[in-house]
C-alpha cells in the first residue's frame, strides 16, 4: 500500500482550509516584511508572483489569492532554490 503523499496545494489547503485565501493573510505569513499599504499597492498593480482577485468591484473587497497559484510559486522559488543549493555544494 502506497502511502498518502500530500503536495504544497494539499498543505495550503489543510492550513487555511479553502481554495482561496486572503492576500492579507498570505502576506502576513510569507511576507512579513510588506506593509499593508504595500502588499495593497503590490495587488493593485498585480506585482506578487501569483494572481489576486477580487469577488466584487467594491474598493473595500479583500484581495483573493487562489492556493494552486499560490503553491505553484512556492514550488518554483524551491527547485530554484534547492537547484542553486546542489550548484554550490557539488
Amino acid at each position: 500500500m502506497d502511502a498518502l503523499k500530500l503536495n504544497t496545494i494539499d498543505y495550503l489547503f489543510i492550513k487555511y482550509r479553502s481554495m482561496t485565501v486572503e492576500l492579507m493573510t498570505i502576506v502576513t505569513d510569507y511576507y512579513p516584511h510588506l506593509s499593508k499599504a504595500e502588499a495593497l499597492r503590490k495587488a493593485n498593480n498585480q506585482e506578487f508572483p501569483f494572481s489576486v482577485f477580487k469577488i466584487d468591484k467594491s474598493k473595500r473587497a479583500p484581495f483573493l489569492v487562489h492556493i494552486k497559484d499560490f503553491a505553484d510559486v512556492l514550488d518554483k522559488q524551491y527547485f530554484e532554490a534547492s537547484k542553486d543549493y546542489t550548484t554550490f555544494h557539488r
